[in-house]
C-alpha cells in the first residue's frame, strides 16, 4: 500500500528510567542518513538509519540485555502499520512500539500490565496493593492524553459554548484527567486507575464536557 503523507509513532522503553520516549517520525525526517530518539533522562536513545537496500536499520535499547538489539524492517511496515511490536529476543519483554498514535499507547500500556504481572513472585510485588491506589502508570495518562487530543482536533469535544468556540485544558491528576473548557467552565473527569480505564477510553468517539 502506497501512502502519501507516509508519518508513523515511534516508542521505546529507557532501560535507565522505565519511561517511554514517543515522537512522530514522517518520511521527510529520515530523509538524512540517521534519526534519533532520545529519553528525557540522557541516559538512552533508538536510532533508525536508512540501509543500502532502502529498508531501516533500528537500533533499540533493552530493559534487560546489556547491548542494544537491532533490527532490520521494511518502509511499508515501518510507515504502514497500525501497530507493529518488536519484543527482547531473550526475555520477551515488548521494548519498541511503531503505527498509530493511538495503537501505540493502548500496546504500551497493555505490555506495563504483563510485565507487572510477570513480576508477581519477586520482592517488588510487595510494592503493589497499598501504594498501588497511589500511583498511576504514566503511560495510561499518555494514552488518555491521546485521545483527548485526537478528539479535540477532530471537533468532538463539546460543551456550553457554541460549537467550535470551546477552549479545553486537560489537567493529570492523581487518578484522573480532568478536562474543562476555559470559557464556559464546563468539566469531565476521565478515570486512569488501571488499564482497562484507558483501554475503555480509547474507543470514546466523542466527549461531552457538563
Amino acid at each position: 500500500m502506497i501512502i502519501d503523507q507516509k508519518k508513523t509513532t515511534l516508542a521505546y522503553r529507557c532501560p535507565h528510567c522505565g519511561s517511554v520516549p514517543t515522537s512522530m517520525v514522517g518520511a521527510f525526517s529520515l530523509s538524512g542518513d540517521l534519526f534519533k530518539l532520545k529519553c528525557s533522562c540522557g541516559h538512552s536513545h533508538l536510532t533508525v538509519e536508512k540501509t543500502r537496500e532502502d529498508k531501516l536499520r533500528l537500533t533499540v535499547p533493552c530493559l534487560v540485555c546489556p547491548q542494544p538489539h537491532s533490527y532490520i524492517l521494511s518502509k511499508n511496515v515501518f510507515f504502514g502499520s497500525d501497530i507493529f511490536v518488536i519484543p527482547c529476543s531473550l526475555c520477551g519483554i515488548d521494548i519498541c512500539f511503531i503505527g498509530k498514535e493511538r495503537e501505540v499507547a493502548s500496546a504500551v500500556v497493555r505490555s506495563n500490565d504483563e510485565i507487572l504481572k510477570s513480576l508477581g513472585d519477586t520482592p517488588i510485588d510487595s510494592l503493589r496493593g497499598k501504594e498501588e491506589e497511589e500511583y498511576t502508570d504514566p503511560a495510561i495518562f499518555d494514552m488518555i492524553t491521546y485521545v483527548i487530543s485526537d478528539l479535540n482536533d477532530e471537533g468532538k469535544i463539546y460543551c456550553r459554548c457554541p460549537e467550535g468556540h470551546g477552549d479545553y485544558l486537560a489537567k493529570i491528576l492523581n487518578d484522573s484527567v480532568e478536562i474543562e473548557c476555559k470559557n464556559c467552565g464546563a468539566k469531565s473527569t476521565i478515570p486512569a486507575r488501571s488499564t482497562q480505564n484507558a483501554e475503555d477510553f480509547l474507543h470514546t468517539e466523542s466527549l461531552t464536557l457538563k
